[in-house]
């Protein structure tokens, strides 16, 4: 598959993209051209009015961009747009643009944070997409209906918490109307903030600030935050990170992921190490209003991805291994890895 049919399925298929809408795609100093020009492309075959904002990468993500960014401008433009879509390389999300931009309620934004031309044939193009919807929802079902939880992986990670079954638990990718919405192939969540406790061992990625990682990195949580943070060099720097902005916040677990896109490889960026079939994946810091959560806004936010995790939920294998293993995942798991 071309990475433009790629590109048109994204537009058409996926953000449903309409004749005269006005579609606005931000990109920075960091993004793939090729991947904005062949999204770009496809907005333009649909006969909907495009405009493509660029500006230099700037050296954090998040509101901690914000000092960074033009944001008269660049606000002006997102506001006054039907469907946002994002190709930064250092993400506008959880910015203060971003902030104000979906508080207004009328834009279809879908975030594509460091997007590659193959990966967006990968993760996009091959992608069975309806089957991929139908796996999401009876993963997000089950996590619904799950109260307690346990997270282990081989490297170490060892974590318990217990769900809130008011909120919500979001099945990525499926654009319906005005909104927030994620690259499909993954289904994340947030539980109950202080009953989360134990180590969590990335072993795949970090970003920001590192990107693929050469030795893990254990965190241990106690009651939702960070306590202390062991590893080789990596780990120091990342606690580092984290504690360069004097933010409390900074140091909360902002949600949780599964990981489900058969396309997603580990390349060392999150938008698709977050998605690796079998992963998991903890966000820091800022928390989407979407979560209904009790963190709230933060100075910026990271992820880090574990691999090949077991994840049980009440008693019942969910993942074991990096494999779904749950009884009404099998045949659907199967399906979508023949693709």
């Amino acid at each position: 598959m071309h990475v433009h049919d790629a590109a048109f399925k994204l537009a058409d298929k996926i953000l449903k993209i309409k004749e005269k809408e006005n579609v606005v795609v931000t990109t920075d100093s960091g993004s793939d051209r090729r991947a904005v020009e062949a999204i770009a492309k496809a907005v333009e075959v649909l006969n909907a009015k495009l405009l493509v904002l660029w500006h230099p990468m700037p050296p954090h993500v998040g509101k901690a961009a914000d000092p960074y960014l033009p944001l008269e401008p660049m606000q002006c433009a997102l506001k006054s747009s039907d469907v946002w879509i994002e190709l930064n390389k250092a993400w506008l999300l959880y910015s203060t643009p971003w902030d104000n931009t979906m508080a207004q309620g009328t834009v279809r934004y879908m975030c594509l944070v460091g997007m590659t031309s193959d990966m967006l044939v990968r993760t996009v193009g091959k992608i069975e997409v309806d089957k991929l919807f139908k796996f999401q929802e009876v993963l997000a079902e089950i996590t619904r209906k799950t109260k307690h939880m346990t997270i282990a992986t081989p490297r170490g990670s060892q974590i318990t918490f217990e769900n809130d079954a008011r909120r919500p638990v979001l099945a990525e990718g499926n654009v319906a109307g005005p909104g927030e919405y994620m690259l499909f192939g993954q289904v994340d969540w947030a539980p109950i903030e202080e009953t989360i406790n134990g180590t969590i061992v990335f072993d795949g990625s970090a970003w920001p600030p590192l990107g693929l990682l050469k030795d893990p990195i254990a965190v241990g949580i106690k009651e939702g935050n960070v306590e202390k943070i062991e590893g080789k060099k990596e780990a120091k720097l990342f606690e580092r990170w984290l504690k360069s902005f004097k933010d409390p916040n900074m140091l909360k677990i902002a949600h949780l992921s599964y990981g489900c896109n058969p396309g997603a490889r580990l390349s060392g960026n999150i938008l698709e190490d977050e998605r690796i079939w079998g992963a998991v994946e903890w966000g820091f810091g800022n928390q989407s209003e979407s979560f209904k959560g009790n963190v709230g806004t933060a100075s910026s936010h990271t992820d880090g991805v574990c691999l090949n995790p077991t994840v049980i939920g009440d008693g019942i294998e969910i993942i074991k291994n990096g494999e779904y293993v749950h009884p009404e995942l099998v045949k659907l798991a199967k399906e979508l890895m023949r693709e």
